[in-house]
């Protein structure tokens, strides 16, 4: 074939991708957490098939965000450059540190190493890019901020996780540490920015997308996060292990105390105002909160052996599981009934 003929199928493929909503990656961070949350309970093998959807998503979308970042780079620019668009592409930092943290201690663990460095590499670029960002702390800026704006302190927790996850040392161990208080200081300046917005400029409910249980998930890996150091007590510097155990287990009565009062905001915009309950890509960002709470809370009753929360592991395990089940349902159907995917997704 000549190369002007190769030209059109693949031009076609990049315009394809121009369209590539920020937050892509939110799916594989779903179904890979969920799977993790199901090998605690002993589901290895829906556990393996779930990671390995996770990863074949993963390295299909990478493939074309290069290609929408090789094509159409004034269109990567201008989300970067958005307030409302740009935390969106944190989903790539998750979602890389959450498959590296799974192969980090097997016979993988140099494509984990590689991951960790793809996550890593990207959360610096996009930290520059929210910094530079025109008028951002102003108050133009804080009346846009929502549940996304979470998904940089979920990015960088699961940089920790992926260092704690690779055999770590001394030093590693204080890096990540020192990344996981960065990560919390984080978080409460988020929540603040975020509770500040929502007094004064209440979204109407068709804007009350479901990214705000993002919040709920960063608390939990946070909390998964700060669990991981704990079973590394040895290698931590003694005036932190008593705080930092302290700290997590707050972390996980706070996200506890985030699901009822999402499930009541979800219940309100869809009973009471009527909201279509249609597909949309934020759904997995519930799906990928519930997972991380069913992990967090089980690495946290290992860490501090708390006996009471062995308990409810399964429970919230397949809970997740059903939330992946129902929301992957959801975008088969629509996808079916629009005769294309929907996008970002």
């Amino acid at each position: 074939m000549t190369r002007r003929a190769l030209a059109g199928p693949r031009q076609g493929l990049a315009d394809r991708c121009r369209g590539l909503a920020p937050a892509c990656f939110a799916p594989v961070m779903a179904t890979g957490i969920v799977s993790r949350a199901l090998t605690q309970t002993g589901a290895r093998a829906l556990s393996l098939v779930l990671f390995g959807v996770a990863a074949a998503l993963y390295a299909v979308l990478l493939c074309a965000t290069a290609l929408k970042a090789r094509y159409h780079p004034s269109v990567i620019r201008a989300e970067l450059g958005d307030p409302t668009r740009v935390f969106g592409h944190f989903t790539l930092v998750a979602a890389s540190g959450v498959l590296a943290a799974r192969l980090g201690s097997g016979p993988a663990r140099v494509v984990g190493c590689a991951l960790f460095v793809v996550a890593a590499v990207v959360w610096t670029v996009l930290a520059r890019a929210v910094v530079r960002l025109r008028g951002f702390g102003s108050r133009t800026a804080l009346r846009q901020a929502d549940g996304t704006w979470f998904l940089a302190t979920v990015g960088l927790q699961a940089l920790v996780l992926t260092l704690v996850g690779l055999r770590p040392g001394r030093p590693v161990v204080t890096l990540a540490l020192t990344l996981w208080v960065c990560g919390v200081l984080l978080y409460a300046a988020t929540l603040a920015a975020v509770v500040r917005r929502l007094r004064s400029d209440p979204p109407p409910p068709e804007l009350l997308a479901p990214s705000y249980w993002v919040s709920m998930g960063a608390a939990a890996i946070s909390t998964l996060a700060g669990a991981r150091l704990l079973t590394h007590d040895g290698l931590l510097p003694a005036p932190f292990r008593a705080p930092l155990g302290g700290t997590v287990v707050g972390l996980w009565a706070w996200a506890t105390f985030l699901i009822p009062l999402l499930l009541a905001t979800g219940v309100w915009r869809h009973l009471r105002h009527r909201v279509p309950l249609a597909y949309e890509p934020t759904l997995w960002c519930v799906v990928f909160p519930l997972g991380m709470y069913a992990t967090a809370t089980a690495q946290l009753a290992a860490a501090q052996r708390i006996g009471a929360l062995t308990l409810p592991q399964r429970p919230l395990a397949w809970a997740a599981m059903a939330a992946w089940l129902a929301v992957g349902a959801r975008w088969l159907t629509t996808r079916w009934a629009t005769g294309r995917p929907s996008a970002g997704a």
